[in-house]
């Protein structure tokens, strides 16, 4: 047995911590510029909250739901005119992909554009303190950034070590204003996450532990949380589900659920951990000719025990999966989220021919193979 495990970010998780904001600031800059999107964090009182402990910070507010990199271009400058030391993100991982990123810019010269790719911030970034208020993505808790990339439209990654929060403020209180469809969404994420976690080319027996137990809450908890958003137990469950999930893939990425699923959100709008869960059943079902025994410690986790066999694995996992999202009201089937069938064929050429989307992906990929599982998505069936 022979891995590296790396988790630099300090959590501080619990109802009220929010409170602790201002106290870890000034432990590690000046003047914080604070990071946000269009209106959720206002509307909810959480900015007016931040703001109370951080008089002296700045606000960038209307982040997008999909940032770009020109975006970040923007508020680093605006950051760097007001002299900001440290960047504090507060929202979904929108606003968390984006003050990574400015977070690099602030220290670096040059367009956002210009640093895709890993470890590209070689002078470093500003501290970051994280204030999750929706439970999906585990960005705070991650070293990556993933933005649209304006010169030609695609989804990207900028990564590396200094884009680790210092600190992430978990306060499940903050995400009890989420309408349910952003909570379905959220947790699906994150449950892709912690599945794709377990199967990556770069899984580790620690990873393996995190990923397992975020998939047991997320089937306890989503819907609960789905059906009651004050229920505090569950919100509690669900934000630490996604921290759990995030800690997974700041070590082991994630695979080809996400590089499909991309093309969902960009070209017809689906919601990420939609797009995602759509596509959860056919990747696994052919996760499971490859890794059986993996597959079927997630399919016990998701409720549906089975034999460690390749077989048995495929007809478990398909079915957990399909019954957590008809407890949630969820349709399998892309078709039902309007996903047009007679562009499967082209997004498969493209994802093939970008073979970083599929680097961490087990078993033999090519255009052929993730038209089949882009067919199977589309249908919602079961192999």
């Amino acid at each position: 047995m022979q891995f590296t495990y790396r988790m630099p970010t300090k959590i501080v998780f619990g109802p009220g911590v929010l409170g602790q904001l201002g106290e870890i600031c000034e432990s590690l800059g000046d003047k914080p510029l604070i990071v946000t999107g269009r209106q959720s964090a206002r509307k909810s009182g959480v900015l007016e909250q931040a703001l109370a402990q951080l008089p002296m910070a700045v606000v960038y507010e209307g982040v997008e739901e999909d940032p770009g990199t020109e975006q970040c271009d923007e508020a680093a400058a605006f950051g760097r005119k007001a002299g900001c030391g440290i960047v504090v993100p507060i929202g979904g991982g929108s606003p968390m992909d984006a003050a990574k990123a400015i977070a690099g810019l602030m220290l670096n010269d040059g367009p956002c554009a210009d640093y895709v790719g890993r470890d590209t911030f070689t002078k470093g970034a500003l501290p970051i303190v994280a204030v999750p208020t929706t439970a999906g993505t585990g960005s705070e808790v991650t070293p990556y950034s993933v933005l649209v990339n304006e010169r030609d439209g695609q989804k990207q990654t900028i990564g590396g070590e200094n884009l680790f929060p210092r600190a992430a403020l978990l306060d499940p209180l903050l995400t009890h204003t989420m309408p349910r469809s952003v909570t379905v969404n959220t947790g699906l994420d994150a449950l892709s996450q912690a599945m794709e976690g377990v199967v990556s080319k770069k899984s580790t027996p620690k990873s393996d532990v995190l990923a397992l137990e975020a998939c047991r809450i997320i089937r306890r908890w989503l819907p609960a949380a789905a059906e009651d958003g004050n229920n505090a137990g569950a919100r509690s469950q669900m934000l630490y589900a996604a921290m759990l999930s995030g800690c997974v893939i700041a070590q082991t990425a994630t695979t080809l659920v996400h590089g499909m699923g991309y093309l969902f959100t960009t070209e017809y709008g689906v919601a990420h951990g939609m797009a995602n869960a759509l596509l959860l059943t056919p990747l696994f079902q052919h996760n499971a000719q490859y890794a059986p025994e993996k597959v079927a410690a997630v399919a016990e986790a998701l409720g549906h025990p089975c034999e460690a066999a390749p077989g048995a694995a495929r007809t478990a996992i398909g079915a957990a999966v399909h019954e957590l999202l008809d407890t949630l009201s969820v349709s399998p089937a892309a078709a039902d989220a309007g996903v047009d069938a007679n562009r499967l064929t082209e997004f498969a050429d493209g994802i093939a021919a970008t073979p970083y989307r599929y680097r961490n992906q087990i078993g033999h990929i090519d255009a052929a193979r993730i038209r089949e599982l882009y067919e199977q998505a589309h249908q919602g069936a079961l192999a």
